[in-house]
Order: C-alpha cells, then structure tokens, then sequence
C-alpha cells in the first residue's frame, strides 16, 4: 500500500487517463490480482492498494512498480510519503447487485 499526498483530484484524473495503458501493464505480472484506490480529498490523501497472490509476487514486481507508481505521482503533483507490505488475512465482498437482478 502506497499513501500519497497531494490534490487527490488530479490523482483521480490521471488515473483514468492512465487506466488504459497501466492495467494491461500491471496484468503482465505473475500474480497480481488487482488494485484499489482510496481518496481522502479533505485530507488531500490517496491510498493506492496492489492485491498478489503471493509476497515473492509481489517482491519480484515492486521495483518496476514503483517506478511507475512515483511517475504518476509526480504527474499528479503528489508526493508517496509511505510504503508498506501487509498481508490480507481475511476479507468479504459482496455480491454484484446488478449482476443479481437477473435471477
């Protein structure tokens, strides 16, 4: 998990523009499973969450990664002012609801 801050609404803006060219980027990784953005615009806070199936994925991916990641930032006039590790050891989703209506 990256914190980044700065105006987490030009982060919101080059993330669209960037989805297209770092998603098919980061499916390319062993093991990556998805990420989650969380803005905090009081704040001026952003959370970025990368989901492995693994640690070593993970480790093998962060370099490139966070090249990237300090690119966008500095795109966004954002600064990363923490990193961390963590292992997820339990989580619920719900169901999609749109998906539902049809049964």
């Amino acid at each position: 998990m990256s914190t980044l801050s700065g105006p987490v609404a030009t982060l919101a803006e080059v993330s669209r523009l960037a989805a297209d060219s770092v998603g098919p980027w980061l499916n390319e990784y062993e093991g990556y499973r998805g990420t989650i953005v969380f803005t905090d615009e009081e704040r001026q806070l952003a959370r970025l969450v990368t989901f492995w199936d693994s640690a070593a994925d993970e480790v093998r991916a962060r370099e490139s990664r966070t090249a990237m990641r300090d690119q966008l930032a500095a795109t966004a006039g954002m600064e990363v002012v923490e990193f961390g590790v963590f292992d997820v050891i339990g989580y619920q989703f719900l169901a999609d609801l749109a998906s539902q209506q049809g049964d």
